[in-house]
């Protein structure tokens, strides 16, 4: 199922692990988890997506998530780079599934360190993926990787079969769309632009799993530059409206912590990708009018970047979170803690 049940009693969620072997071996460790996932007081392990892409070994972030979850003892919502594979869709990042080297840096100055998939992995990989929920929901707390939309969210527990078939289903409605507003274009040139972003938003925000996995956008205040390419629309902070009083746990969305004073002016204002989501929110608080909302992807993503500039691991305020319920406290990979506050 599409929308499926999280588990009962206590667990530990993770955010987005982006191929951080080391990160993800590390949090497991100082939550208290055996080789196996087993953690001594019977916790159980949630991962909200992207497990892959961009760092060194998402081979075997893959494997060790994946073992734990066909052995019942972790659950894992897809996120867009897992749906990107499913699509194979080539993106920034991603060329190691297929097996080829790539230059990911945003400077372009080398080639950053992946392992590279063969033939057998990827087709374990997808059988596994293809499996996987989009949402997972309890009593007291929902997981998504990048949305919660309730409209989107009710076609897809209505939606049979796997991720895949309902992808598939709604592209067909939104290539209807495209369509009419293609049409459009042709008989108000003076709106081209115009319709063109609209027809950008349909493609992301028309289908269900899209927006769940990659959230929904609006149209961008100005151009700018992530994922490899120039973008005239922006993600929309759903999280603002979120008005329920169930927390909502997601990842995403690139949250980080205070940069050092100390490092250079250059490498204090690099931005990986677009604009902050977060602006003057510190890094352990709720979100939403309900303080119902919470982030747990810190950009451990980019540890690429501090990689390639020489930086030590999180110098530009990256970690790998995990967030304990019913606890409510964030465990980061080098044995920090935070409560989870309201702001």
């Amino acid at each position: 199922m599409l929308v499926s049940s999280m588990f009962d009693g206590p667990v530990d969620i993770i955010g987005d692990v982006h191929g951080e072997i080391g990160a993800l071996l590390s949090v497991l460790d100082v939550l208290g988890y055996n080789g196996h996932g087993e953690h001594a007081e019977g916790r159980r392990l949630v991962f909200v997506g992207d497990v892959v892409d961009r760092g060194p070994d998402s081979v075997r972030c893959l494997q060790v998530v994946r073992g734990m979850v066909e052995s019942g003892r972790a659950q894992m919502v897809l996120g867009n780079h897992e749906l990107n594979l499913l699509r194979g869709s080539r993106k920034h990042g991603n060329l190691w599934f297929w097996g080829e080297e790539e230059v990911i840096r945003k400077d372009k100055a080398k080639i950053s360190f992946q392992t590279l998939a063969d033939e057998a992995f990827r087709e374990e990989a997808l059988s596994f993926l293809r499996k996987l929920p989009l949402v997972l929901e309890r009593e007291d707390c929902r997981v998504v990787h990048a949305c919660w939309d309730d409209e989107s969210i009710s076609k897809l527990r209505s939606s049979p079969g796997d991720v895949m078939d309902a992808y598939r289903k709604f592209q067909e409605e939104v290539k209807h769309r495209d369509s009419e507003l293609a049409a459009r274009r042709s008989e108000q040139e003076g709106m081209a632009r115009d319709i063109e972003i609209e027809r950008e938003l349909n493609r992301q925000n028309g289908n269900p799993v899209l927006v769940t996995c990659s959230g929904k956008e609006e149209r961008a205040a100005e151009r700018f530059f992530a994922g490899g390419k120039w973008r005239d629309v922006d993600r929309n902070r759903w999280w603002n409206k979120y008005e329920e009083e169930k927390l909502v746990v997601f990842g995403h969305y690139w949250r980080s912590f205070p940069r050092s004073l100390s490092l250079p002016l250059e490498i204090q204002n690099f931005k990986p990708s677009g604009p902050d989501m977060f602006p003057d929110v510190p890094a352990n608080k709720l979100l939403g009018p309900r303080q119902s909302a919470c982030c747990i992807d810190y950009s451990v993503g980019i540890r690429y970047e501090e990689r390639g500039m020489r930086l030590h691991p999180g110098a530009l305020g990256t970690k790998l979170c995990a967030l304990r319920l019913p606890e409510r406290q964030l465990v980061f990979e080098d044995s920090s803690t935070l409560p989870l506050e309201a702001t």
